[in-house]
């Protein structure tokens, strides 16, 4: 299959998002391009972050061509290298035949063009919280991006994520709603809300790579908590005081201080395990490197935040892609701790993921059951398999089942977790 020659329409790219929604079929997003031709790829892309943390500086792309370039495009995106992999080959750290350069080559334009729009924008948004007193803390991406990559749309953004305290969340709307934004969901507890700005569009513009077009939205916090299960929950609210200041456009902020930026980011790539999962992996893998060379990384405060938290077995899958994709990279008695404060569903799943991950479409019961613990928490889970969906939302009964029965079908639901290794 080859590169399209236009842009795909919006219209086309809302049928095929509400078509995967229903059905949960890869093939729904990428119509022609077969799932396994997409985790090829995505391999591909793994061996070249493997390359690339390895030091090595003159490195192939699909030299034998075993990847067409549409699906290695696709899979950029997935994984979230679509915009790295274009600077390398830019840099010519990589080389890559030209039909693949091109479609890396979209990837970079678009990174950086959305980067710069999304700074543009939320700036007015910066600016009402520092009026009002309120200094936000810039959380995972748009920290990391500008703080840890050559520029900062090497790292796909979908959100804006500010962390403001939350005895000042009604003065941090009411900064939000001065500067044009408005609520797009309800509020959670503890306390998250995804806000749009004036004038962002919300559509999505492409499904093949992070389009500057696309909508984008700010994520307001009030914590640092992050919540698994019922009952399991890495509570790292409670350290919340470790941060430093930054900039973001001169504009004076903050960000988490390297541990737990670390333990941080761990907890969400752990949990966001389908959400490019490459670039998250390669990205702590990055931070952990920087921040030692800096001499600024301590992995006894790591450990030790790790137990006042109770985060480290949400931090294990995390620890443990990281150190597959570069050897050396975290402390060996820190994963080993982490690895036994996990559950038994937890480390048979690790055991079987890869960087680069697996289908989108695969999915096994004790992969369900990573955060699960006791008897009561089993039950739970169980009741979520037979109704799956939540129980406020009656009508996604029967989709649910519908995708469930496809799955089995095609013999993709197992109780197993899926050997992406294999």
């Amino acid at each position: 299959m080859t590169h399209p020659a236009r842009p795909t329409p919006p219209e086309e790219v809302a049928r095929r998002l509400a078509n995967y929604q229903r059905t949960k079929d890869p093939g729904s997003l990428w119509p022609g391009l077969a799932e396994r031709d997409r985790v090829a790829a995505a391999r591909e892309l793994e061996r070249i972050a493997r390359a690339a943390l390895a030091g090595e500086t003159r490195i192939s792309l699909d030299t034998a061509e075993h990847h067409a370039p549409y699906a290695l495009g696709v899979a950029g995106h997935t994984t979230g290298m679509g915009p790295l992999i274009g600077r390398w080959i830019e840099k010519e750290i990589l080389t890559a035949a030209p039909a693949t350069a091109d479609v890396f080559a979209e990837h970079v334009i678009n990174g950086r063009s959305r980067a710069a729009r999304m700074v543009r924008e939320v700036l007015p948004a910066i600016d009402g919280f520092l009026a009002r007193g309120i200094t936000p803390v810039a959380l995972k991406g748009f920290h990391t991006a500008h703080g840890y990559f050559d520029e900062p749309g090497l790292r796909p953004m979908s959100d804006v994520d500010l962390l403001v305290p939350a005895s000042d969340i009604e003065d941090a709307e009411g900064a939000l709603q001065d500067a044009g934004f408005r609520p797009e969901t309800a509020a959670l507890r503890p306390y998250k809300r995804d806000w749009i700005g004036p004038g962002v569009d919300p559509r999505v513009f492409s499904v093949e790579r992070s389009d500057a077009r696309s909508r984008w939205a700010l994520e307001l916090h009030a914590s640092l908590d992050r919540l698994y299960h019922p009952g399991a929950t890495a509570r790292l609210d409670r350290e919340r005081s470790r941060v430093e200041a930054f900039e973001i456009a001169s504009r004076p902020i903050r960000v988490l201080a390297p541990s737990l930026l670390v333990v941080y980011l761990a907890c969400h790539c752990s949990q966001e395990l389908d959400s490019i999962r490459l670039m998250r992996v390669f990205e702590l893998a990055t931070i952990i490197r920087a921040e030692r060379v800096a001499g600024r990384l301590d992995w006894h405060e790591i450990s030790d935040l790790l137990e006042k938290t109770g985060a480290a077995e949400y931090t294990f899958p995390a620890f443990a892609l990281v150190e597959d994709l570069a050897p050396g990279t975290i402390d060996a008695s820190v994963l080993d701790a982490t690895r036994w404060a996990a559950t038994a569903a937890a480390r048979h799943t690790v055991d079987r993921l890869a960087p680069g991950g697996g289908s989108l479409d695969d999915r096994g019961v004790l992969r369900q059951l990573m955060w699960t613990r006791g008897v009561v928490g089993v039950v739970q889970r169980f009741l979520r398999t037979l109704w799956p969906a939540g129980f406020d939302r009656p009508a996604d009964v029967i989709p649910g089942w519908r995708v469930r029965i496809r799955r089995l079908r095609s013999g993709i639901l197992s109780f197993r977790s899926p050997n992406e290794r294999g």
